[in-house]
């Protein structure tokens, strides 16, 4: 994702919530992060996403490709909410989510012109996050989450057969991440919402090489995202 369009968001998101804390009236639900130990809930939002990529050796000795540009495409995301409460302001949670997204990477060549690579992804993702928030002012509170997560491409056809013809742009099934973010708990009478942002950094190469220029001139992909997400809680 361009560095621009990412400020813009995070601005735009910070300033939604410095909005809708400005709101905070009475007090709803005064005792609901003490009389259960174990909340449920689900969460819907969009993603950003793109490649960190590292170029190989191969790069600097072709002469075919000039320029590469990840575009990113939005997304969905859903998931399911268990949120354990460790103690006043601690919270541990576990939020199995299904993330569908696309990345399409563009090339730029001194022949003729290539076509972006479309990597189409539906990742099934396991993030445990520790979850730090402030007291309450009156119905709001400011929380920081992070932690890490293991995600599955089910999408992921790096063993398909390929077409010499119209090589595709691959990636491996498995993805480890780590996350961090920040977000308001607004409570009203029967539920807790929760707008969030968050941003996740790949660990691990995700880049499956099939021998073609379009994959030989990385070394590495990684895979980045951007969460906007929105949580209900009971």
């Amino acid at each position: 994702m361009h560095l621009v369009h990412r400020k813009k968001i995070v601005l735009f998101f910070i300033a939604f919530l410095a909005f809708t804390s400005a709101f905070g009236q009475g007090k709803n639900n005064p005792f609901y992060d003490y009389n259960r130990k174990i909340h449920f809930g689900f969460m819907i939002g969009t993603d950003f996403s793109d490649f960190k990529y590292d170029f190989s050796n191969s790069w600097y000795s072709q002469k075919t490709i000039h320029t590469v540009e990840v575009q990113h495409v939005p997304g969905i995301t859903l998931g399911a909410v268990s949120d354990i409460h460790l103690s006043e302001h601690f919270h541990l949670r576990f939020i199995p989510t299904l993330v569908l997204t696309q990345r399409n990477v563009k090339y730029g060549t001194t022949g003729d012109t290539v076509a972006p690579k479309q990597v189409e992804s539906a990742i099934v993702e396991f993030p445990l996050l520790l979850k730090f928030a402030s007291e309450r002012h009156n119905d709001v509170a400011f929380y920081v989450i992070g932690g890490g997560k293991f995600g599955w491409d089910l999408s992921s056809d790096f063993k398909a057969v390929k077409n010499p013809l119209n090589p595709k742009l691959a990636v491996i099934p498995q993805n480890f991440s780590y996350e961090f973010g920040a977000g308001l708990d607004m409570y009203f009478p029967l539920f807790k919402f929760s707008p969030e942002i968050k941003l996740s950094r790949g660990i691990n190469n995700v880049l499956y090489k099939d021998g073609t220029i379009y994959t030989d001139i990385f070394s590495r992909f990684r895979s980045n995202f951007l969460f906007i997400s929105f949580y209900f809680e009971g």
